[in-house]
């Protein structure tokens, strides 16, 4: 999910340390003992937003340490993210960098924790269209196309954006078309591995066409919302509904998913074509 990446970035741009120096450590209870985990789209709204205020709050702490070591007051002293060092405003050349105020803030370091919750619901939005042909002698389906636009607020990242979207389009589609879970009389699963279980493969899909969207929410202070499960909600219906249509003029108004080849043979015979 690039959570690890996202978050570097968010942290690298308050404190001005390279994104390379930095580890990202989560789901560790000894050492963060509250969290609620990855679910409902939102890592980088809450998770993204309380990196961000806590980094805000790091950077306020290494101020006050770095006025202490250049003998200025607080107010006086900058960082320079650029460099990733603090200085006096108006004095670039006399710095002090995060090691030596880690150095010089206890034993432990600069340690810093703060919490985040959001102020309300964001509310993305997104449509998606897709294009399929179905053979009606066999009854398979092909998606031919899918166009997608997904908003996501601000975009943090947008290789990661475009992972997640590829990957839920994938998701939905492959609900929409071949993924099931299918019992005998006697209640035992008949496709309990992937030698049965019709998962999608990139052999079955097509290239997908992507519009970016950026709306900011004012419910955080990264503007971002959620975008891992957006593909997955606009996908599926998308080409359930495109099968649909294209056998509407047979007669067929409904098939349950996933639309197998099997399902829509017997949807067009059971119209009588």
């Amino acid at each position: 999910q690039g959570h690890a990446t996202a978050w570097a970035m968010l942290a690298s741009n308050e404190l001005g340390i390279p994104i390379e120096d930095i580890e990202v450590i989560h789901g560790d209870t000894d050492l963060i003992p509250t969290g609620g985990g990855t679910m409902g789209s939102r890592s980088l709204q809450s998770g993204g937003s309380a990196v961000t205020v806590a980094s805000q709050a790091t950077v306020a702490e290494g101020r006050e340490v770095a006025a202490r070591l250049l003998e200025a007051g607080v107010e006086d002293v900058v960082l320079d993210t650029d460099r990733g060092v603090f200085h006096v405003a108006g004095v670039p050349t006399v710095t002090k960098s995060w090691s030596d105020v880690a150095a010089d803030s206890g034993d432990d370091g600069l340690i810093v924790a703060r919490d985040f919750t959001i102020d309300g619901p964001s509310f993305p939005f997104g449509a998606h269209i897709a294009v399929v042909d179905i053979d009606t002698e066999t009854g398979e389906v092909r998606l031919e196309r899918l166009i997608a636009v997904d908003d996501a607020g601000r975009i943090i990242n947008p290789l990661l954006v475009e992972g997640q979207r590829h990957g839920g389009i994938a998701q939905g589609a492959a609900q929409a078309l071949y993924e099931q879970m299918v019992y005998d009389e006697d209640g035992n699963p008949m496709t309990s591995t992937f030698a049965e279980y019709g998962i999608v493969s990139a052999a079955e899909l097509p290239t997908f066409e992507l519009v970016a969207q950026e709306t900011p929410t004012p419910n955080n202070p990264l503007g971002a919302k959620g975008i891992g499960e957006s593909g997955t909600i606009g996908s599926t219906p998308a080409v359930h509904n495109a099968v649909i249509d294209g056998l509407a003029h047979l007669g067929v108004r409904h098939i349950d998913m996933p639309c197998t080849p099997e399902r829509v043979w017997r949807a067009i015979t059971d119209a009588g074509v």
